[in-house]
């Protein structure tokens, strides 16, 4: 983790964060401090580029999606992303436009399932959280010589984040735990009241240790209120951002997916890359989110 978020981390525990109402012009707030910026970006974050979709070598049951020419990308230029679908899936194809906007970005990104894998449907008893696939794409994507192969050394294997969707993100959130993982993001998620998708409960909040973006789709969202609960335990510097019109899926697989990607993308921007331009997205009473129309945005312990 960086020095800044390291050092906002620990002014959390005394301060609030900003509260943002989506378009009113008003605010209130209260300082974490004046921590210092973010390092300066190893490698900006580059204009919309090509990309493909295609296996991962060496690590069967999961899907890369990254930028097409990788030869006019600097070596060790690109971070790494790790994602888990909707409903724990082996398919990611409901999150191809997310998934490919995302990687349009300058990202590697991992997704669970294979590339010809096709959603099947489940019961709540059947959907299970395996944050160990997160895991093992982050390791195979940093450490095998098949991945460095397959990206000709473009991954900047010291910048990992990890990202998830529903029952993707719960996985998402018991990843991030691990030391590795250096930024976590969940799209419509939260750990429930009660430990669920394989016994996972809201005390695994309290082993995450680096910035953490939770996004719902509003009132609408089954996973709304969960996740304003979540965002209320968390003590590392962290986001909390609500789209009104997206429901569950709309920013992953719907009409707002090319919204939900630009979001995803701004976050690892900003603590991967310490893109400050990104960062004010989400921070501060004027925060770029804050004056788009369906957004309210609440940030604590992040600086700009």
């Amino acid at each position: 983790m960086s020095a800044p978020f390291k050092t906002a981390r620990i002014l959390l525990a005394a301060t609030l964060g900003a509260v943002v109402l989506a378009g009113s012009g008003t605010a209130t707030a209260s300082s974490p401090g004046n921590p210092p910026p973010p390092e300066p970006p190893a490698a900006p974050a580059p204009a919309i580029l090509p990309t493909v979709r295609e296996a991962a070598d060496g690590l069967p049951g999961h899907t890369v999606y990254r930028p097409a020419d990788l030869k006019k990308l600097r070596k060790d230029s690109l971070p790494v992303i790790v994602y888990g679908n909707g409903a724990c899936a082996a398919s990611n194809l409901e999150g191809i436009t997310f998934l490919t906007g995302l990687a349009s970005q300058g990202y590697i990104v991992v997704a669970n399932g294979g590339v010809a894998g096709f959603p099947v449907p489940s019961t709540p008893e059947q959907t299970i959280a395996h944050p160990e696939a997160l895991l093992a794409a982050a390791h195979w994507a940093t450490e095998s010589n098949q991945a460095r192969k397959q990206f000709d050394g473009r991954a900047d294997t010291t910048r990992v984040g990890v990202l998830g969707h529903s029952c993707g993100g719960v996985e998402a959130l018991a990843a991030g735990t691990d030391p590795m993982i250096d930024a976590v993001a969940g799209f419509n998620t939260g750990y429930l009241p009660d430990p669920f998708f394989g016994g996972f409960g809201r005390d695994r909040l309290a082993g995450l240790h680096t910035p953490t973006l939770l996004v719902n789709g509003g009132p609408d969202d089954v996973a709304y209120q969960n996740s304003i609960d979540n965002y209320a335990l968390l003590d590392v510097p962290a986001v909390l951002a609500a789209h009104a019109p997206a429901g569950h899926v709309g920013l992953i697989a719907g009409l707002q997916a090319t919204t939900g990607w630009q979001v995803a993308a701004d976050w690892f921007d900003y603590v991967l890359r310490g893109d400050r331009t990104a960062g004010a997205r989400f921070i501060g009473s004027d925060c770029g989110l804050c004056t788009e129309d369906g957004w309210t945005v609440e940030s604590k312990g992040l600086p700009l």
